[in-house]
């Protein structure tokens, strides 16, 4: 039994030792003896390559590539092994929540803690770091019992390790019971070992390896005692004997406390002292091309306090060939300005991809830039890790489908499921978009619950208005008859599972319920049918990762039935478990080609034959790492056990000190050049530092510069230095989009951006994106105008539209084009927005006088209960037609309609003073005016030919009669707060009432027989205002402020004996109306602040919204549609608009301007008026 140590520095050349004495033995003997090289399981496929790619080895029979598990199932198959099932880490942490939930009453802290995310993942952990440094329950429990008697300690630790000795030791139990733990076969295989003929007669090389856990260190001493010859390797600048005890602020600390253990080991076990090969350090054949990277391995170490000499390079070397340091702008900058540097080598230096790495420090930082940048620039490459398959159709189908069962059909576990889309049968894989329909119609309604599972078919409609009496439809359309088939795509593999999940009597059943329904929707033949897709689109990985996807979720429900399947556990725990299991699942994927970039983090990746390496991300606090308290037990509890003679892993203080040997190991991995790069910023743009390893390279390589990444070329650059970002044409075109801007606006662009232009311009496959980019250039957000008869074939040669869709017009064209033109709508959501209370306060009033009408009741005699009363009958009446039922789907919703009985209450009380106290009466409700309906639509004939049909619906028309005749008013209920204001009408923003008026007027002798004046328009805020006073008040005072606060807004005519017949109080005497907006003077003249019109005045004005309307049709049917928002004073049109993200206006940009309309006093406005009217 013979033994060595190969140690040396990084880089020379141990483990090309190891495979050359490999290789000599197979080329000598074929079929000899066992060979066995023994590396981590992140390398194995590397050294196995690099075994089996040299020519002269034509077979390998007797050699293997193994880590220490693979070992142990090839010792364990040669001995027969064991009859327990293998259990690996999912089936631990579903074992783990299992066992939590059991004893949670006899735990002191974690008895809840199972339900915490990520508890199980770092109690597991903790385990098994236990298991690796040999620890086992019973010795656990013995260990504390003599702590606590002699030391004492802390009340939390004394709980925390209670409760961690239970679960160990019911853990324990049941693995000993039936299973078989991945990290028990070390212990298994050091055991056997000794049994082995297999490995008796082997050699073994152990490569690769810096430290052993004691788990490792016995199947080692195994290894020596029984095996014909070991050969280990460690990288460790000088031979250390047991005695030795290596400082701590060593360099090879790691590696060489591991020498010391195994010389002390070989000691204890009588075996003859090792051979020790010392590779000498200067004859590094690793950097044979690059004397700079081999003065940095040596001098590394020595490079504190400036003992390091500074690096004189040779006459004929270039040190940028070697060593490159960059700072970025940002991550991206950097991510980016390293792939073109790569490109650069592989095509002008022929460097394959396999023999480039790029490693980080922080994966989580630059795995998704990385992974979006490489496969824009169409580089192959391969994340040296294990993934997360959380993102998964599949995984996140089940842990949907659990939810909907568990969260009783709501919306977005239902959908959750569907967006998978393992729920669209294969023979309508094409009709996805049915779905899309089909979650429409849910959120319009608010369909959930029993609504998905009581088997009636969906006949839900819109309603226009809430006068209609029925919401459903009876006879289903077309349309409905598509919803209701795609509804049972969803429905019926679902509810099928609802029932079995809820029959389940144990987890056996409840696994049997999810594994039917995977059956049920297809999810083998998908899944395959994915792999395929995603091979032929030239995805590789993906196509593996959905071919692994089923065997691992089968692997996981199996464990799940296995440890737990007796188990009768509450939906809500067996949820619990399943993501679990769900989050401990990860994929391990082999590299899909030989020729790709390799990436991985500086702690973990192994690689070889690697001669170009960029490590990203060299910033402070990144490198060196920082340690963060992550597990179970804290550092300083760690230290307690520790000190206390635990065996445990090394605390964050040892592993921070050990930081500075893992980035020896990755700076010294190149052989050919090292690029270093840190971003200035992160991606909020806060500062971030380089990290000191810069300044320590810098201090050894003096002449070396930092060059800065910028993000795109810079208008200061060299032409040479611009051509560095023409890397990639999926990139190079944006780069070009930038110079040509610059150009654009009178800088120059360089002959090279040209030839770049050019050069896209020539290739048919490129110019729709080149044409693309010129015209985002020549881009200005401005619409062209339709062409009349693109008008015509929107909106037709008779336009027929409403007063608020002229209102629209004026506020901004885009806006009405895209609205009336295209009918863009957003989608329907199944709430109580604010003109859905409006559309309730407008029905409850109407309803409230038609019903006095019916009645015969005179609205100013009843008393403020009785108007409380009868409205809030109108509005139990109308609540079920409102929004599907919204008023009566919840207790919330109960509440609001509580509220909103008091509002409409409180407003028929007001109105009810009106009536009291004036003479004008309601003479129609709801009216229509248009072809057909109650009173003729305004008509226009239009200067371009087309006509135009104004129509609509009048809130209320009331009616008087006086010495003048027949006076009529518009009322119009709103509600919030509304004015007339004089200026929104002159430019047309504000035309609705006055347009109502004139069609009263206008029609008044057809509609009632007899001429009529205007009496006003009028705005009635429906409310239920909070009053604030600082002192009492009675209760006459209180209903005189609240009717303030009701008083009307609007404008009336001015005459005394209008304004008393809507106020009889002005009549007895002057002063302000608490109803009306007019104040009146004892002379019975108004007062300056007084809203109204003389007869003349109302002339002018419905002459003016007449001209105005008839203007605004002239410009919608000639194709008018500019992006030109209105702003008068603080309002704007933009304010609550619906379609920012189709015009997407910013008036920071250049041709984005709001159409800015001046303020003007009222004198002034009914001036212009006039004038406007004149002409």
């Amino acid at each position: 039994m013979s033994i060595r140590f190969v140690i040396g520095r990084a880089g020379s050349g141990k483990s090309e030792r190891c495979l050359d004495e490999m290789k000599q033995l197979l080329a000598a003997e074929p079929e000899g003896d066992p060979l066995i090289l023994l590396v981590p399981e992140q390398a194995t496929f590397q050294a196995e390559h690099a075994l089996v790619s040299d020519p002269g080895i034509r077979g390998m029979i007797r050699a293997q590539v193994l880590s220490f598990h693979r070992l142990a199932w090839r010792v364990m198959q040669e001995e027969g092994g064991t009859v327990r099932l293998p259990i690996d880490d999912t089936g631990k942490k579903l074992l783990l929540t299992s066992i939590l939930h059991k004893y949670k009453d006899q735990l002191r802290l974690f008895g809840h803690s199972a339900e915490q995310m990520g508890f199980v993942d770092r109690l597991n952990q903790l385990f098994t770091e236990m298991k690796r440094y040999c620890v086992t329950a019973k010795q656990l429990t013995e260990h504390e019992a003599k702590r606590a008697t002699a030391l004492g300690e802390s009340g939390l630790l004394r709980d925390k390790m209670h409760d961690i000795q239970l679960v160990y030791r019911q853990f324990e139990a049941e693995l000993a019971r039936q299973y078989l733990d991945g990290e028990d076969y070390l212990t298994l295989l050091a055991e056997q070992i000794a049994k082995s003929a297999y490995l008796r007669s082997a050699s073994i090389w152990i490569d690769g390896f810096h430290g052993f856990t004691p788990q490792e260190f016995a199947v080692v001493g195994a290894l020596f005692a029984n095996c014909r010859q070991v050969t280990i390797t460690l990288c460790v600048d000088r031979e250390l004997q047991a005695e030795d005890k290596p400082d701590e602020l060593d360099l090879f600390h790691p590696t060489a406390m591991t020498m010391v253990r195994m010389q002390e080991m070989i000691w204890q076990l009588g075996l003859h002292a090792p051979e020790v090969h010392l590779l000498a350090p200067e004859h590094s054949p690793r950097y044979e091309d690059s004397p700079a990277l081999g003065y940095l391995e040596r001098n590394f170490d020595r490079r504190i306090g400036g003992a390091a000499r500074r690096y004189q390079p040779a006459s004929n070397e270039k040190l940028s060939d070697q060593l490159v340091i960059k700072e970025a702008v940002h991550r991206r900058a950097e991510v980016e300005g390293a792939i073109r540097d790569m490109l650069q080598l592989v095509r002008e230096q022929g460097v394959r991809w396999r023999e480039i790495a790029v490693m980080v420090r922080n994966m989580e930082g630059y795995q998704d830039l990385l992974k979006a940048m490489l496969t824009d620039y169409d580089i192959p490459h391969f994340f040296d890790q294990k993934r997360s398959v959380l993102h998964h159709p599949l995984v996140e189908f089940i842990r949907s489908a659990l939810e909907v069962v568990q969260h009783n059909w709501h919306y977005d576990a239902v959908f959750r499921c569907v967006k998978t889309d393992l729920l669209i049968p294969v023979e309508a894989a094409d009709q996805r978009t049915e779905l899309d329909k089909l979650e429409n119609y849910v959120l319009a309604f608010g369909i959930q619950g029993y609504r998905w599972t009581d088997g009636k078919p969906w006949t839900f409609k819109f309603r226009a208005n809430l006068e209609q009496a029925d919401e459903q439809a009876q006879e289903p359309t077309a349309e409905l008859d598509a919803l209701n088939t795609s509804k049972e795509w969803v429905v019926k593999p679902l509810l099928a599972f609802s029932k079995k999940l809820q029959q389940a009597k144990s987890v056996k059943d409840q696994v049997a319920a999810l594994y039917d329904l995977l059956v049920s929707v297809q999810a083998p033949e998908k899944l395959e049918a994915w792999s395929e897709a995603a091979t032929r689109d030239g995805k590789p990985e993906k196509a593996r990762e959905h071919g692994q996807m089923w065997n691992s979720v089968m692997d996981m429900l199996d464990q799940l039935v296995e440890t737990m399947g007796e188990d009768d556990l509450s939906l809500e725990l067996f949820n619990g478990l399943i993501e679990t299991g769900m989050e401990s699942m990860k994929l391990g994927l082999v590299p899909p080609s030989m020729d790709q970039l390799l990436i991985g983090s500086m702690d973990r990746t192994r690689s070889s034959g690697i001669r170009y390496a960029y490590i990203l991300g060299v910033n402070d606090g990144v490198i060196p790492a920082q340690m963060a308290e992550k597990g179970v037990l804290t550092e300083a509890e760690r230290t307690v056990l520790t000190d206390s003679g635990l065996p445990m892993a090394d605390g964050s203080r040892r592993k921070l000190l050990d930081e500075q040997f893992i980035v020896y190991t990755s700076l010294t991995v190149p052989g050919k050049r090292l690029w270093l790069s840190y971003p200035l910023a992160d991606e909020e743009g806060k500062s971030l530092l380089p990290s000191e390893l810069i300044k320590q390279i810098r201090q050894l390589f003096p002449g070396t510069e930092a060059p800065l990444l910028l993000a795109e070329p810079s208008n200061e650059s060299s032409a040479n230095e611009q051509s560095y970002y023409i890397a990639h044409p999926n990139q190079a075109i944006s780069y070009l989009a930038v110079r040509m801007k610059h150009w654009m606006l009178g800088g120059r662009m360089d002959d090279l951006w040209w030839e770049t232009f050019n050069w896209y311009a020539a290739k048919p496959e490129w110019q729709m994106k080149l044409q693309s980019v010129v015209q985002a250039l020549q881009y200005t957000n401005k619409e062209e105008g339709l062409s009349l008869r693109t008008s015509k074939l929107l909106y037709g040669q008779n336009l027929r539209a409403s007063v608020s869709r002229m209102e629209k017009y004026v506020a901004c064209p885009f806006s009405h084009f895209v609205s009336h033109g295209l009918r863009l709508q957003e989608r329907r959501v199944y709430r109580l927005d604010a003109p859905d209370i409006g559309q309730l306060f407008h029905a409850a009033l109407n309803q409230f006088v038609q019903k006095l009408q019916q009645d015969q009741l005179d609205w100013g005699s009843l008393t403020a209960e009785q108007c409380m009363e009868r409205s809030a009958q109108v509005v139990d009446e109308l609540a079920p037609r409102l929004q599907g039922e919204i008023l009566l789907s919840s207790s919330r919703y109960a509440y609001i309609a509580r509220k909103l009985k008091q509002v409409v209450g409180r407003a028929a009380v007001v109105l009810g003073e009106h009536a009291k106290h004036g003479q004008f009466e309601p003479l129609g409700l709801e009216i229509d005016f248009g072809p057909g309906k109650e009173l003729p639509p305004l008509i226009f004939e239009l200067e371009n030919g087309c006509t135009m049909e104004i129509i609509g619906r009048i809130d209320r028309v009331d009616r008087a009669d006086g010495e003048q005749g027949v006076l009529l008013r518009v009322i119009d209920y709103k509600s919030s707060t509304t004015s007339l204001q004089l200026s929104e009408v002159y430019y047309g923003l504000s035309l609705q009432m006055l347009t109502y008026l004139d069609v009263i007027i206008t029609h008044a002798e057809q509609w009632l027989g007899i001429a009529a004046k205007p009496a006003g328009v009028l705005y009635f805020h429906v409310h239920n205002p909070m009053l604030q006073q600082k002192n009492a008040l009675d209760p006459a005072q209180i209903e005189k402020e609240l009717r303030k606060r009701f008083k009307m807004k609007g404008l009336i005519t001015a005459d005394a004996e209008v304004a008393g017949l809507m106020d009889d109080e002005l009549l007895q005497s002057a002063g302000h109306s608490q109803l009306i907006p007019v104040a009146l003077k004892k002379d019975g003249s108004f007062y300056s602040s007084s809203s109204v019109a003389t007869d003349e005045q109302w002339d002018t004005l419905r002459k003016y919204v007449r001209k105005q309307v008839k203007q605004i049709g002239t410009d919608i049917t000639d194709g008018h549609v500019d992006i030109s928002p209105y702003r008068l004073g603080k309002k704007t049109a933009c304010l609550y608009c619906s379609y920012k993200s189709i015009c997407q206006f910013d008036p920071l940009f250049e041709g984005n301007e709001l159409h800015v309309l001046k303020q003007r006093g009222k004198d002034q406005l009914w001036s212009d008026l006039e004038q406007e009217v004149s002409h």
